[in-house]
């Protein structure tokens, strides 16, 4: 037999027993910036038009068993793959904090030899800090200078130090 609880207008409700757990605090939350203009992130989601599907929206048990059937594990967050469009199961996926934060809608994506990633991402690949990735980009430069690792500065600042 199922447990019934009542909703804040008094209707019975099953009781799927998980509200305590973090996937259903991840529900809530992803819910509440998207419906509630009084919720601090509601600027970023709700009032740009970002929804939740109606299957998420009035069934945590749909979003429960896709989080399952797709990977979630505690340590993960939701993560839209496009940033424009809403919450849904074909748009979103379960990542780990830094992977989210390279599909962050303020990011600076470069395209250089055919690949599109943030500058975070050139960085770790090339080796030059952001900061001169930025830096020389500002300064006018073609991406071909601005990933030249054998940049005229950093030769001679290389020789003075040695």
């Amino acid at each position: 037999m199922v447990d019934r609880t009542r909703d804040d207008k008094g209707v019975f409700l099953p009781s799927h027993g998980l509200s305590k757990t973090r996937l259903y605090s991840v529900w809530c939350a992803m819910k509440e910036r998207c419906n509630n203009p009084h919720n601090k992130s509601y600027q970023r989601y709700g009032a740009r038009g970002i929804t939740v599907t109606s299957e998420w929206q009035y069934s945590f048990e749909t979003f429960y068993a896709w989080a399952m059937d797709n990977g979630y594990a505690d340590g993960l967050t939701i993560d839209r793959i496009d940033n424009n469009r809403g919450y849904s199961p074909d748009n979103c996926r379960w990542v780990t904090v830094a992977q989210q934060n390279r599909n962050y809608s303020r990011n600076h994506l470069i395209t250089f030899n055919g690949k599109t990633q943030c500058i975070a991402d050139w960085e770790k690949d090339t080796g030059i800090k952001r900061s001169t990735i930025l830096w020389r980009m500002k300064s006018g430069k073609t991406l071909e200078q601005v990933f030249d690792a054998n940049d005229g500065r950093s030769l001679r600042w290389k020789r003075v130090c040695s």
